[in-house]
């Protein structure tokens, strides 16, 4: 299984950044730092429950606290990482074009930088805690089916139940690509047909490269994840939404949890100076060279590790 090195991959790459001072403070590195923090959530308990239902056939412990919880988490975290990628893709441009405009004070590093990550988090806590603890419908919780068979307010109010897929999954993935396609065609732009404007193009391809690895993988599981599932909803229990509820049910609901695996090796290949630091290296000791006054040859002693 990939969840213990997925797992110490997690911590180190948190580790790393955290700990050093000007990675720490690069404002480009906040974002995929969050995003490492819900990785790492959703691999240790959301996976976790996961394998613990596909190794026993039944939801353990069968009762409807757990099962509220589970839904709870399994649907906020997989929520997160939706939104907070949309924004780490609108943020990149901030950070490239308009960074002197909306990021030379304090007032407008909290405003533009810090607050939308934290609205992020309140808005989705409140939502699914509502929705999943607080609305008026009665759960009927399955012990056998994976997540309990959902919360009931998907059901019980449809519209309710498409905003929540459309607004918190596949809008924000469609305007990633669209965000990030436009990232690209703006800086070839920028970079072949405005010659005159300065941008520092090597101080901001750490930005560019960053995040296209993360963002190509997740692209790949959730979007067809939040697509099928968009599909099944609005068409019903036909036999095209049966066979696309299969293949959902058997694939594309479990790339949610591969591409969680695989986030942070992903992530390491954005980020070379992290992997750059547990790799060996070759030092080489010189000892000081000594003279011989009689021929004036010298004796170079040299140790190599």
């Amino acid at each position: 299984t990939l969840q213990p090195p997925s797992i110490i991959c997690y911590l180190a790459s948190i580790h790393y950044i955290l700990t050093h001072r000007g990675t720490r403070q690069a404002l480009h590195h906040h974002g995929p730092l969050v995003l490492l923090f819900v990785g790492l959530v959703t691999v240790i308990f959301d996976l976790s429950m996961i394998l613990d239902f596909l190794r026993t056939g039944v939801v353990t412990p069968s009762n409807k606290a757990y099962c509220s919880m589970w839904i709870f988490f399994d649907m906020l975290l997989y929520a997160l990482t939706c939104v907070l990628m949309l924004w780490i893709s609108i943020e990149r441009h901030i950070l490239i074009f308009h960074n002197q405009q909306l990021l030379d004070t304090k007032r407008k590093h909290f405003f533009v930088h810090y607050f939308p990550i934290a609205f992020i988090f309140g808005y989705l806590i409140v939502f699914y805690a509502y929705n999943v603890f607080f609305y008026p419908c009665k759960n009927q919780y399955d012990y056998q089916v994976v997540v309990c068979n959902g919360a009931c307010f998907a059901f019980a109010n449809p519209i309710l139940g498409l905003y929540d897929q459309f607004a918190n999954s596949v809008v924000p993935y469609l305007l990633i690509t669209i965000v990030n396609v436009g990232l690209w065609l703006r800086i070839v732009w920028q970079k072949h047909y405005r010659m005159r404007r300065t941008v520092d193009w090597r101080q901001h391809r750490k930005i560019i490269l960053q995040f296209a690895p993360v963002l190509i993988v997740y692209m790949f599981g959730y979007l067809t994840y939040g697509s099928l599932q968009c599909y099944n909803m609005i068409h019903g229990p036909t036999d095209l939404s049966m066979t696309i509820q299969q293949v959902y049910c058997f694939y594309c609901f479990y790339c949610f949890y591969l591409v969680g695996l695989l986030h942070p090796f992903v992530c390491l290949i954005g980020m070379p100076e992290i992997y750059r630091k547990w790799l060996p290296k070759r030092n080489r000791e010189i000892v000081s060279t000594t003279m011989n006054p009689r021929n004036r040859m010298s004796r170079v002693a040299a140790a190599m590790f």
